[in-house]
């Protein structure tokens, strides 16, 4: 149990900590704006508090200490259940509470004072935690118990919101207890290779999941994310750049916490790289140039109208071409589908093609990208999504007399087999209205990343 220490010394290092702002992990928040309400201050600071505990055991709190700190992390993503991490200027605890939607009341940037008298110390593997009493239930495992949502006014005081928090950057050779629940960055980091676009965690199963971070030089630390969590299914980016999180431990073995993805910033070049490389390229110079094109890998697929792609040829260069022209047909969609691209080792993917069109009356040329085409005969059953594209247009008297340029289209969302997909819709009916026969060129379709 923890008595108030009547000697000066402790005492000495809370108000020399009070009065010098010593950082332990943190630089200082920016001033908070003005505040009207309890006139309730701190005695304690939290790295003081720190050493009140020893892990493996749990300490009730028995005199008026009281710890003041800003909001760190929250539970609006779920992946901080039931808890907030308080942070002042000397050091961060994890607070378990016995409620859930606590961001509403405790949102991350709120001033917080909590009045420790009759609350508990422990740790869960390592990591020092407040609670409300132990659950022995499993003498083998006790473990601390949330405060009960009847006392959060008890022991929690609500100040001001919206206080601006700096992370300390660190490198990953830095983290140690003390920095324990405390906001930190760390930049140059990557996934490692077998964790890029992979889910943060398993959401199928609800299963939380470890994600191994690597620096550019030396060091790795795991990036533990809740199967609960709002973002656990969606996929770790493949670049390198920067991480901002919680600093957390279980037993001897370091891991880091976001609070959603926009911790998350990695959209550079990947430190194990060398630069760009070309991971898929199609210039056309070895397609026929009569009838339907015929390139290997490719498919060429009509799917209403009858009308195919054709290799073309002019001034000794090859390309595709699709028209709807004389075709006698309502409606005319074709398909030029590419081999399979394997986006799993690389980051920073940019797709680019050129084009030109002819005649134009307002027939629609779209590129799309699929991850779960089977490379069959109906690619329109797969699920396709629009890439964003500079396509040639409104050469309406002939034909356009330059190409042009697609512009670099990102697919770093995509990973693992994809393939891309030109995709004409067009009409040439019978009758003399809503012809739609437009013209399309397609060269030098590539795909470069890092």
């Amino acid at each position: 149990m923890i008595k108030k220490n009547a000697g000066a010394s402790i005492m000495k290092q809370v108000v020399l900590i009070n009065l010098l702002g010593i950082l332990s992990c943190n630089k200082p928040f920016d001033a908070p704006p003005s505040y009207n309400g309890p006139d309730i201050q701190p005695n304690l600071s939290i790295r003081d508090l720190h050493k009140m505990h020893f892990n493996g055991n749990f300490e009730l709190v028995l005199d008026e200490w009281i710890i003041e700190g800003v909001v760190v992390a929250d539970d609006k993503e779920d992946n901080f259940y039931k808890s907030i991490v308080l942070q002042d200027s000397t050091g961060g605890v994890t607070v378990r509470m016995g409620a859930s939607g606590l961001y509403t009341d405790y949102p991350v940037g709120r001033r917080l004072a909590i009045k420790l008298k009759g609350l508990w110390l422990g740790d869960y593997a390592g990591l020092m935690q407040i609670g409300a009493s132990v659950d022995r239930t499993d003498p083998a495992y006790p473990e601390l118990t949330g405060i009960p949502l009847p006392l959060f006014d008890r022991y929690i005081v609500k100040k001001n919101l919206n206080n601006q928090l700096t992370p300390k950057t660190v490198r990953i050779d830095d983290l140690h207890d003390t920095l324990q629940s405390c906001l930190i960055q760390i930049n140059d980091l990557e996934f490692a290779v077998s964790d890029t676009g992979r889910t943060y965690a398993d959401v199928i199963n609800k299963q939380s999941a470890n994600r191994t971070l690597k620096a550019c030089g030396v060091g790795s630390v795991f990036l533990r994310s809740g199967g609960f969590a709002n973002f656990a299914n969606i996929k770790t980016p493949r670049g390198n750049g920067s991480i901002t999180a919680i600093y957390s431990v279980f037993n001897k073995e370091k891991q880091l916490m976001i609070r959603d993805t926009s911790d998350v910033q990695m959209n550079g070049l990947r430190c194990t790289g060398t630069g760009s490389k070309v991971l898929f390229n199609e210039d056309f110079e070895v397609a026929n140039t009569s009838g339907d094109l015929v390139l290997p890998g490719w498919k060429n697929i009509n799917e209403s109208g009858g009308r195919s792609y054709q290799g073309k040829s002019f001034g000794n260069n090859r390309y595709a071409e699709i028209n709807a022209f004389a075709g006698n047909q309502p409606l005319v969609i074709s398909w030029l589908v590419s081999p399979p691209v394997n986006l799993s080792n690389s980051a920073n993917e940019l797709l680019s093609f050129q084009t030109k069109d002819g005649f134009d009356n307002g027939a629609v040329l779209q590129v799309y990208i699929s991850s779960n085409y089977d490379g069959g005969n109906t690619p329109w059953k797969a699920k396709w999504v629009v890439l964003k594209a500079n396509i040639s247009k409104g050469s309406v008297t002939g034909l356009a007399t330059d190409w042009a340029g697609s512009g670099n289209i990102s697919l770093s969302g995509f990973s693992g087999l994809v393939y891309i997909a030109f995709r004409y819709e067009g009409a040439d009916p019978v009758s003399a209205t809503d012809k739609r026969t437009t013209s399309f060129q397609i060269d030098n379709v590539r795909i470069v990343g890092n």
